[in-house]
């Protein structure tokens, strides 16, 4: 095999394998979203509880306040996904959130599919 065909090769072996990597992105965050805890209208959870743990990138959230528009992701096989593009955000801690960049907002999820801060990175 000539230095021209085993770069070729090598070349469409790289190309498979980019083609295998975003499948298997496509494929986790599928199975992110059939992960999601899916909720009865004018009930929500039997459980009467969210079922998740998930994150938001930093805001300023005030104590007993909420923000709206959030996006929500889940760890699914070590990758971030996107569990809500536009989740609603409850903080009933007694102190507000802050917006420093790089510090995540760990978040639950309630049975009518909003979210409360469980606490933020520090």
């Amino acid at each position: 095999m000539s230095y021209d065909n085993s770069a070729n090769a090598m070349r469409r072996l790289e190309e498979r394998f980019e083609r295998l990597l975003l499948s298997l992105a496509d494929m986790q965050a599928a199975i992110g979203r059939v992960q999601q805890p899916s909720y009865a209208s004018g009930g929500g959870n039997p459980g009467g509880g969210g079922a998740g743990v998930y994150s938001i990138p930093a805001v300023v959230i005030s104590a007993g306040g909420s923000v709206t528009g959030q996006t929500v992701s889940a760890l699914v096989g070590g990758a971030l996904v996107t569990a809500n593009a536009s989740g609603t955000v409850y903080n009933q801690m007694h102190s507000a959130t802050v917006a420093t960049s790089g510090l995540t907002i760990m978040v639950g999820s309630n049975p009518d599919g909003t979210y409360s801060v469980i606490t933020q990175s520090c």
